[in-house]
């Protein structure tokens, strides 16, 4: 019986420090192919690469920023997106940390477009975060639409969603006739809205995955605006909700079954 105790409480440790120290500190990558006829042939196996939920610490995420960095330039990324959240609430940011951020948001490269959208974190530093991003070349995606165009006349509409107080009726009436709607949307909760707009596809980050993943079970904590959807995918009638479970960690320093991870999605007709 205490021999049967001590390997569970031995086990229970190993976990701890497995999560504490091994696998929060590293990223995979998660990839998928979205298929929808409603993509333009010219699109057919476009390459985007989403990363999300930095939420940059001053002492020890520029490490994790190098790598990914270097990873999304390997992969040779057509469109970069960053989901939001940047940054961490009450923590004191630097000119310095801005100077950093900076730099390895302007060498992300993407053979065609740089995108961005808020997460509710950045709210609190949001002139900084706007600064970083229109400064390394992001287009930054509040509450607006932005046509994307490659190879041919036919678009595809990408929204950028703060918040649901969107003018749907504005962000998906254009002058240009498109048949592909992509959304990116901070908060995996605003799909419900989003797929009733008939969006395609949403690209969500925010839930960090429940920061432990519990076998049949999922995500251990969810947040708000990730409490309906947390996993990886989510698909309700023509609709698809993808989430990155980001690269970072709130309050906590720690990752179980749950490794941070880029998103790499391929367009198929």
């Amino acid at each position: 019986m205490k021999k049967g105790l001590a390997i569970i409480i031995l086990a229970l440790v190993l976990l701890f420090l497995y999560g504490r120290y091994i696998e929060v500190n590293h990223f995979k990558t998660h990839e998928y192919i979205i298929e929808n006829e409603n993509i333009p042939t010219s699109f057919e196996d476009l390459k985007l690469v989403q990363f999300s939920d930095l939420l940059y610490e001053p002492k020890t995420s520029e490490k994790i920023l190098k790598k990914v960095t270097n990873k999304i330039n390997d992969l040779e990324a057509d469109i970069i997106i960053f989901s939001g959240d940047l940054f961490k609430k009450n923590v004191k940011y630097t000119e310095e940390d801005y100077t950093k951020i900076k730099k390895y948001f302007e060498e992300m490269q993407a053979s065609l477009y740089k995108l961005a959208v808020i997460g509710d974190n950045d709210e609190s530093n949001i002139q900084e975060y706007k600064d970083i991003l229109y400064e390394s070349g992001f287009n930054l995606l509040d509450n607006q639409n932005m046509l994307l165009f490659y190879k041919d006349e036919t678009p595809i509409n990408v929204i950028g969603i703060t918040n649901l107080q969107a003018d749907f009726n504005t962000l998906l009436t254009t002058d240009v006739t498109y048949n592909y709607a992509l959304a990116i949307s901070h908060q995996p909760d605003n799909f419900d809205e989003l797929r009733r707009q008939n969006i395609d596809t949403v690209i969500a980050g925010h839930s960090l995955g429940g920061l432990a993943n519990i076998p049949f079970y999922g995500g251990l904590i969810k947040k708000d605006g990730a409490q309906k959807y947390n996993n990886y995918y989510y698909k309700d009638g023509n609709s698809e909700l993808y989430i990155s479970n980001g690269l970072g960690y709130e309050e906590f320093n720690f990752r179980l079954f749950n490794t941070p991870s880029i998103n790499i999605y391929r367009f198929s007709k």
